[in-house]
Formats: C-alpha cells, sequence, structure tokens
C-alpha cells in the first residue's frame, strides 16, 4: 500500500491550475498560515470577522491535494491586511501554508448560516479505480450536504434510521472498499 497524505500542494502545478480556474476568481496563491491567538481550528469565517485594524475578510476556496489522486476544494476565508494575504485559522495538520483561490462573488452569510456544499474533485490520474474512488466520495459528500443541518454556529451531521441510514452505511462501505483497492496500486 503506497503512503498518502492529503495536504497543500506543493506547487502550482497545470493541474492546480485548471482546477482553480474553475473555482471562485480562479487564480490559486500560497497563504501564508499565522494563526491569530484566540482562533479557533475549522471555523475560518468566524475568526476572520474578529479582524483588527486594517484588516478585512476575503472569502474564497482552499485547496488540498489527496497526493497523486486528486485535488478537492472547501469554503474558507482569510485576511487581507497591508503586508498581503494570511490564514488566521489554525491549521489542523500543522500547515506551514495554504493554497487559497479569491471569490470575489461569495461571502458567508453570518446571519443564515447553511451547510457549504464542496464542488468535484479534480483527478490528477487516469485510473478506472481512482475515478470510482472519487465517485462515491463526490456521492458521499452530497449525501453528506443533505443530512447537514447548522445549529448555531455548528454543523451536525443527523441520519435517520432506516432506510438513509442503510444507504449511507452502503456508501461507505463501497467508498471503503475503493479505497482499499486504489491505495494498493
Amino acid at each position: 500500500m503506497t503512503d498518502r497524505t492529503i495536504t497543500t500542494p506543493a506547487e502550482i502545478s497545470d493541474g492546480v491550475r485548471a482546477f482553480a480556474a474553475t473555482l471562485g476568481d480562479g487564480e490559486a496563491t500560497f497563504v501564508p498560515v499565522q494563526p491569530a491567538e484566540n482562533a479557533i481550528e475549522d471555523q475560518p469565517f468566524y475568526n476572520v470577522i474578529v479582524a483588527g485594524e486594517g484588516a478585512k475578510p476575503v472569502f474564497g476556496w482552499l485547496i488540498w491535494e489527496l497526493t497523486g489522486f486528486w485535488l478537492e476544494a472547501q469554503r474558507h476565508a482569510v485576511l487581507e491586511t497591508p503586508d498581503g494575504l494570511k490564514d488566521i485559522t489554525p491549521p489542523i495538520d500543522e500547515e506551514t501554508q495554504i493554497l487559497f483561490v479569491r471569490d470575489s462573488d461569495w461571502e458567508f452569510d453570518y446571519l443564515n448560516p447553511q451547510p457549504l456544499r464542496k464542488p468535484a474533485r479534480h483527478l490528477l490520474t487516469d485510473d478506472r479505480d481512482v475515478r470510482q474512488w472519487a465517485k462515491l466520495a463526490d456521492d458521499f459528500d452530497i449525501f453528506k450536504f443533505r443530512h447537514t443541518v447548522f445549529k448555531g454556529d455548528r454543523s451536525e451531521f443527523v441520519i435517520p434510521e432506516g432506510k438513509d441510514h442503510r444507504r449511507m452505511e452502503r456508501l461507505q462501505r463501497d467508498y471503503n472498499a475503493a479505497a482499499r483497492v486504489a491505495l494498493a496500486k
């Protein structure tokens, strides 16, 4: 089994440029991570609203890479300061920089927060097994999106017993099997 990690892409490759072109303003840039003192992991939208003087929130997309397999994006927010962009949200995986695509046409709705849907993954390989794995990952993301509800500033994944619960178990089982096949290459 090959060791794979989910991380910030090491470079802005042709694949990254192609994926970034489908997101927001279409251009990816590396942004240094400088966590703010009271910032909370995985809460970028709330971290940036307490920006200091001369700083303003910038909304967009954070790009991750599952090394060698695909790129994926999630909504994110950074600060624009007189010194440039910086990510003040503490990194989950000790990243020192992120890959960010500004989205000038989108802002987080603080008064009516909703679950945020992820775009489809951008494959970095043409392998049939990886395509199947990515499709199952996309299907599972769509399923999770349908069953996510906001409670205050937190989201909760709620699956009622019955048909949807069985479907989630089947999706998870199929995803895990596809991952094992693709990772074994």
